[in-house]
């Protein structure tokens, strides 16, 4: 997995986190408003079909929402069949238990009560209604065996969610309702953590996504698994960044090994260059070797490496080869050294005026012998035209 991987890991897993945290705020301040006893939380209405206006919903099937504003929530498995209230309680409870919020929830009946004849499937279903739907989403049909029930207004429980007053308070209401939409993100974050995590954290997250039935287990588990491993990534990820910066300090030095090769690689250019020119002079010369080594002598003399060429084109040539390639950038360096009033007037003044010296005693040094062989020169040839003369 790539540094950009794990950070996109570690940004969700910390989403994660975040929403834990808002989400254990939200339910314990929004508690499931369940009834110990039928009737103890909510005011219950016998055989009254509260989710349409006919005898046996028939719009949509069993098991789903029905319309847009009841949504389906599970269906009754009870032990006695033919008690109303106690399925009627199993439903409430099984609403209020759910993560959305309703503000009413209606049982759907049972054979016993000779409800749904000729339709079997709808009996025990459990329904809710949604909590921002309109007063026509509800019906009041004579329908044998089914109820209808709301929170007890005396109790101040006007949803399936304790903690708001009542309809008209609109932020407990939005604050309730905030815990469905906690939940799908919360899937939504799994299935991206699982997508973009590497294989064993996809075996752990499906197992964990495959242990957990509710939204705040899952959540509970999906951050247990987040602390116990986020430390592991952020090690991966630092060993990923030391890593990284090993590789780039190799290829600094690959690089400065590079320049430092083409710096004398430009001396070896400039040797083989005269070593040609001088094979090529000798190969073409009249002469025998040892004459041409002769001449060579008597042309240089003894102290051949005293004379100011010799120490000049030695020192251009070192000069030249610490510029190496990029001759044209370190002159424009000098030149800006040069022109800098800095260099000359501020705290780095007596660099730039020992480099000046430096340079004035160089070029004496230099061109003395050359001036002085130059009118020894001008001498001689002075002296015999007054001879020829």
């Amino acid at each position: 997995m790539s540094g950009s991987d794990y950070s996109r890991l570690l940004s969700k897993m910390a989403e994660l986190k975040t929403l834990l945290a808002e989400y254990d705020a939200l339910t314990l301040k929004y508690k499931p408003a369940i009834s110990t006893t039928a009737g103890a939380s909510y005011s219950i209405t016998p055989n009254k079909n509260a989710i349409s206006n006919t005898a046996t919903p028939l719009v949509s099937r069993p098991g789903e929402d029905f319309g847009q504003h009841w949504k389906y929530v599970g269906k009754i498995v009870s032990s006695n069949p033919a008690n109303m209230d106690a399925n009627s309680l199993q439903c409430w409870n099984l609403a209020a238990s759910d993560k959305r919020l309703f503000k009413q929830v209606a049982y759907t009946g049972d054979a016993k009560f000779g409800s749904n004849p000729g339709l079997s499937e709808w009996n025990n279903r459990c329904y809710g209604l949604i909590y921002d739907a309109p007063s026509s989403a509800t019906f009041n049909t004579e329908s044998v065996g089914y109820t209808h029930m709301i929170g007890k207004t005396d109790n101040n429980i006007y949803y399936t969610k304790l903690g708001i007053k009542d309809s008209s308070d609109i932020v407990n209401i939005n604050g309730a309702a905030k815990l469905q939409d906690i939940e799908q993100r919360v899937k939504s974050l799994v299935n991206d953590i699982v997508d973009s995590g590497e294989a064993g954290i996809n075996s752990e997250l499906n197992t964990l996504v495959s242990t957990a039935t509710e939204s705040n287990l899952l959540v509970s588990k999906i951050n247990n698994y987040m602390n116990a491993g986020a430390s592991d990534i952020e090690k991966n990820n630092s060993l990923i960044d030391k890593r990284k910066d090993i590789t780039n300090v190799y290829t600094e030095i690959n690089e400065q090994k590079m320049l430092v090769a083409r710096k004398y690689r430009f001396i070896f250019y400039f040797v083989l260059t005269i070593v040609i020119i001088a094979g090529y002079a000798s190969y073409s010369s009249k002469l025998s070797i040892i004459e041409q080594i002769d001449t060579v002598k008597q042309y240089v003399g003894f102290g051949w490496w005293t004379n100011w060429w010799v120490i000049t084109i030695v020192v251009v040539i070192f000069i030249l080869s610490s510029f190496g390639w990029d001759m044209k950038g370190n002159i424009m360096m000098v030149i800006r050294y040069i022109t800098d009033p800095a260099f000359w007037t501020g705290q780095m003044w007596w660099v730039g005026v020992t480099f000046l010296l430096l340079l004035i005693i160089f070029f004496h040094a230099t061109f003395k012998s050359f001036f002085v062989e130059f009118d020894a020169g001008l001498k001689n040839i002075q002296d015999g035209l007054d001879n020829e003369s």
